[in-house]
């Protein structure tokens, strides 16, 4: 019993500690005290092997990914590929699908692994200003950001971590059931591109160009038309990076990744060696960025093996295992709820692999389907208020949560649901490809 209540002040506390701004390391290590303590369990030996386990293996395994995903993501901002990208889309498709042209460069940004954190300071200079030029209500700034990324997050193929997870242990590829996975991304694609000219069509109703101009509160820093690189050059390397992990899947998942990266990095600095103001500071600061995300992930890691070893949360995992429901809703809503308490998408993910995983694949389920479904699941309630990215997202945006969070629910969270469930009864109606 005191376990059980122990267990639900931590998780309770941990969602107040994210909303409050506390970092996520000392929130992790907060609720794995109280876990330990209510649990009757070794504090010292919880701490030392149990979450630092967790933790120092996760490190060793993303160390070089992460941050070779950090020097890709800060040499693409620096270069001006993704700004050339945009433009020429707006130029080609027009204003009136500014929206479109959002999704697109956060969609194909996420789709080479440039994690969430690295992924806003890419795009939300080049998103500002495509919205201040067409006199659009930036309030819908965090909205494009993180549902651009959601539809790419479980993409197969996709080198986010999100799609990496599961195949450490199912032992499956990228491009897990990439049926599903189409199906999952086109509704919460079309959904994004109707919420966001809604969101429009509502703003002019009730605000005047001047008003909406009024929220630009400073301009933008972004590079010129003559300081771009060509379009070509500036989409190749997000090609030659995607290509190579199709290609090189049947290396093993981690050489894939890390042989891709070096690829597109190596092109960036071939292509755009004039663009780099400091190769140095470059890859120091691109690095710093992908290395300091990797601690705060791994500090989830290790809460999760410590919630793994409380015996109430092991009573949970029976609990969920006994529910009376076909097995990839039973994956569906274990994978979202889990998200959902700990407000992140890796979390959630981690934690239902290392508590629920083997039992599934016991079950007989087909394991690409259960890898899409839990990739797919995990983003569904992994931008609640308790969510440091959505948190970090409107804090760059300048966003406030009163003004932009009722985006963020009606635009992607409530489509995630429902994109999430349909692939759910697709596998269990038997359509798993």
């Amino acid at each position: 019993m005191l376990a059980m209540i122990g267990l639900i002040i931590a998780i309770a506390l941990l969602v107040i500690m994210i909303i409050k701004g506390i970092d996520m390391i000392t929130a992790t290590i907060i609720t794995a005290a109280i876990i330990l303590v209510t649990s009757g369990l070794n504090i010292a030996d919880g701490f030392l092997t149990t979450f630092s386990g967790g933790a120092g293996g996760f490190v060793a395994s993303w160390f070089l990914i992460l941050g070779l995903g950090g020097v890709f993501g800060q040499l693409v901002l620096e270069t001006g590929l993704a700004t050339k990208i945009a433009k020429t889309l707006t130029e080609k498709l027009g204003t009136k699908m500014v929206g479109l042209v959002i999704l697109i460069c956060t969609f194909f940004i996420t789709l080479l692994g440039i994690n969430g954190y690295i992924m806003v300071f890419v795009l939300y200079p080049i998103a500002d200003n495509l919205l201040r030029q067409n006199k659009m209500d930036r309030r819908v700034l965090p909205f494009l950001l993180l549902g651009g990324g959601a539809s790419a997050n479980g993409f197969a193929y996709s080198l986010d971590i999100c799609n990496v997870l599961p195949s450490n242990y199912l032992n499956t590829s990228l491009g897990s059931a990439p049926f599903l996975s189409f199906i999952f991304t086109a509704i919460l694609a079309v959904c994004y591109f109707l919420y966001f000219n809604y969101a429009q069509k509502q703003s002019r109703k009730n605000h005047s160009e001047d008003e909406l101009l009024a929220m630009y509160k400073d301009e933008s820093s972004i590079l010129s038309d003559e300081e771009l690189p060509g379009i070509f050059i500036s989409v190749l390397p997000f090609i030659l990076v995607l290509g190579s992990v199709v290609v090189t899947s049947s290396w093993g998942t981690s050489t894939s990744i890390m042989f891709s990266l070096v690829i597109g990095i190596l092109l960036i600095v071939v292509t755009q060696f004039k663009h780099i103001k400091n190769m140095k500071t470059s890859i120091k600061t691109g690095s710093g960025s992908g290395l300091s995300s990797m601690l705060t992930v791994a500090a989830v890691m290790g809460l999760s093996k410590v919630l793994g070893a409380s015996p109430a949360f092991q009573d949970l995992q029976k609990a969920v295992l006994d529910m009376n429901m076909p097995v990839y809703l039973k994956a569906f809503f274990g994978t979202t709820v889990l998200t959902g308490l700990t407000g992140s998408a890796i979390s959630g993910e981690t934690i239902f692999m290392e508590s629920f995983g083997q039992a599934f694949v016991n079950m007989g389920v087909n394991i690409q389907a259960l890898h899409r479904i839990v990739t797919e699941s995990a983003l569904i309630l992994n931008k609640l208020p308790n969510s440091s990215v959505a948190i970090l997202t409107m804090s760059i945006c300048g966003c406030s949560l009163k003004e932009s969070y009722k985006h963020i629910i009606l635009g992607t969270t409530i489509p995630a649901f429902v994109a999430g469930l349909t692939i759910a009864l697709l596998a269990t109606a038997g359509f798993v490809f």
